[in-house]
């Protein structure tokens, strides 16, 4: 693939002279708190895949024009220890940013790599005897309020300040056209064993011309803050949207087979029907943070890293089946998700990786959604029904045939006759007195509970009148009923809990698969900037049953449930933008 880049240079030329709060001073006029002292910056914004040299077949992936709109950026600069370094006026007092909005002057195509070009100028104004800024970042897109503010309101910031920033920059909100966030590229420079976060202006960047300072350019290297995903699927008998369900069996020889999924004579058919993103961080760093003690080569790259160190303070969000609506031919964005242990020794072991969750729907062959019950061991078809008395009757017979084997039997009084003559019969429990709950959920992934279904009684049976024997006593020593919670117990404590894919609901899930390190394993995680481009090539078995759709997804595998997806990952580096903008003050 071509490795096209965006080359950006920005130009602000801001003059105070009693104006508006984003304009400077650039005549060393006296602005009310003391003589100004103008320099010229000039600045490029390059993507930090530029002069990369590592992703899957050293490929880059050029960002859509939804991804690469600016529509708002603010630089920061600092002194050689990031403290602040003021460079503008703003309401009577110097800050160290300069905020800015893109016009439409563009230079067009350019030769070469550089697609789009612009050359430009930012006009540094500082109080007569400060010293001038050392170093230089630059926030793109940055989060605004409902009024159109940027969300860290009009204070300096030191570069300490900008690395406790966190948000959730894969909402919605942030992920549309122009609201993209970007940052400088973070990485460890081996030529003096340095981590580089903000960029270092030298003497020589600073001019008191601005035709000299565009033969000096500062260039900043720039990633978004979020990660990609998207899923293709390229699985073998995959037609009109269906696949022909196999499982793993063994024939008569002991050699392992593929064979057609068959329950209550149909063969089994998978319909898929969205795929989503699950356990991703609830939010993100603005500034990537990175471990420069790191021994190892492999996540090293030119002008960026390929690993990334978690908010400490971050969670995992989840979703029910109803929430997994994206199309294979979308594409989602997620926050951070990769390491998990801090600088210094702090852990977030309760973080979960980010998984790609797949939604689908066990079918008949005319299409039907198929209802199937796996219930001591054993698939078998069933019906569901929104009546519980009649839904699932095929299961709670099995429920009750276990029960029974076990030594529970129970009966019930039922009148047989009315009036004077009034005498009772006791009924054996049956299907319509059982309705069907899922198991007590778990937030937690794995747990190996939360896809089950028992059976315990409906309220009207809970009501009934029960025995746990058909003898009556005498009229001197009757049976004593029984509490209808010794029933429920159980059915819960000593019958086996039953897997249900409830009109054929299902779900299959992996892990996303980062770069391989040094060891040729595969990190598992995402990084932000990164293009997960993951190709599922097999699916075997039922998938995890979902019975409540409305019901938060925590991925698990039921045991004993051969349930085999098989995905290839390819990971491209994401590209930043394939444009440039003119960026005036």
């Amino acid at each position: 693939m071509k490795r096209n880049f965006l080359f950006m240079s920005v130009l602000a030329s801001l003059f105070m002279a009693g104006c508006s709060q984003e304009e400077i001073a650039p005549d060393e006029k006296d602005v009310g708190n003391g003589k100004a002292n103008t320099s010229y910056l000039t600045v490029n914004l390059m993507s930090s895949d530029a002069t990369g040299t590592r992703a899957t077949g050293g490929n880059y992936e050029d960002g859509t024009p939804v991804e690469n709109t600016v529509k708002k950026v603010r630089f920061y600069f600092f002194n050689g220890n990031g403290g602040t370094a003021n460079v503008k006026l703003l309401n009577g007092a110097y800050v160290n940013f300069y905020d800015w909005e893109p016009g439409e002057n563009y230079e067009g195509n350019q030769p070469g790599d550089v697609e789009k070009k612009l050359n430009a100028t930012i006009v540094i104004s500082t109080k007569d005897g400060d010293k001038l800024p050392e170093m230089v970042a630059a926030v793109l897109n940055p989060p605004t309020d409902t009024n159109n503010k940027i969300k860290w309101g009009e204070d300096s910031k030191t570069l300490t300040q900008l690395q406790a920033v966190v948000d959730n920059y894969a909402q919605t909100g942030l992920t549309k056209d122009g609201y993209f966030v970007m940052f400088n590229s973070v990485y460890y420079n081996a030529a003096n064993s340095t981590e580089v976060i903000a960029i270092p202006i030298t003497t020589d960047n600073l001019q008191k011309e601005a035709a000299d300072a565009r033969l000096h350019p500062v260039t900043i290297y720039v990633e978004r803050s979020v990660a990609k995903v998207k899923v293709k699927l390229d699985i073998e008998g995959f037609s009109d949207g269906r696949l022909e369900l196999k499982s793993k069996t063994k024939d008569e020889a002991g050699t392992e087979i593929e064979a057609p999924i068959v329950i209550g004579g149909q063969k089994v058919y998978l319909r898929l029907d969205a795929w989503g993103l699950t356990a991703n961080t609830t939010r993100g760093r603005l500034v990537k943070k990175i471990d420069p003690e790191w021994r190892t080569q492999w996540w090293r790259g030119t002008h960026r890293t390929f690993w990334a160190i978690n908010d400490m303070e971050a969670t995992n969000d989840y979703y029910n089946y109803n929430n997994i609506k994206a199309t294979f031919a979308d594409a989602l964005y997620t926050n951070e998700n990769a390491g998990k242990d801090d600088v210094g020794g702090t852990s977030a072991a309760s973080q979960q990786s980010t998984k790609v969750i797949i939604k689908g729907t066990l079918c008949k062959a005319d299409g039907t959604p198929f209802t199937i019950v796996r219930h001591l061991g054993s698939h078998f078809a069933d019906e569901f029904s929104e009546t519980e008395t009649e839904n699932l009757s095929e299961l709670k017979k099995s429920i009750l045939s276990q029960l029974s084997t076990n030594g529970h039997n129970y009966y019930y009084a039922t009148p047989t006759e009315s009036g004077e003559s009034a005498k009772t019969e006791r009924k054996q429990i049956e299907a319509g007195d059982l309705e069907i709950a899922i198991a007590s959920q778990q937030p937690v992934e794995g747990s190996d509970n939360n896809c089950y279904v028992y059976a315990r009684l409906t309220t009207e049976a809970q009501g009934k009148t029960w025995y746990d024997t058909l003898d009556e006593g005498t009229e001197a020593a009757p049976v004593t009923p029984i509490n209808y919670t010794e029933i429920n117990e159980k059915l819960s404590d000593e019958v086996d809990k039953a897997l249900v894919w409830k009109s054929g609901m299902t779900y299959y899930y992996y892990e996303i698969k980062h770069l391989n390190n040094d060891s040729g394993q595969p990190m598992i995680g995402v990084v932000r900037n990164h293009v997960y481009n993951t190709t599922v090539t097999k699916i075997l078995g039922l998938g995890t049953p979902v019975y409540n759709p409305t019901e938060e997804i925590y991925p698990e595998k039921p045991s004993k449930n051969d349930h085999y997806i098989a995905a290839e990952i390819n990971i491209l580096s994401w590209r930043i933008v394939n444009g440039s903008y003119v960026l005036e003050w």
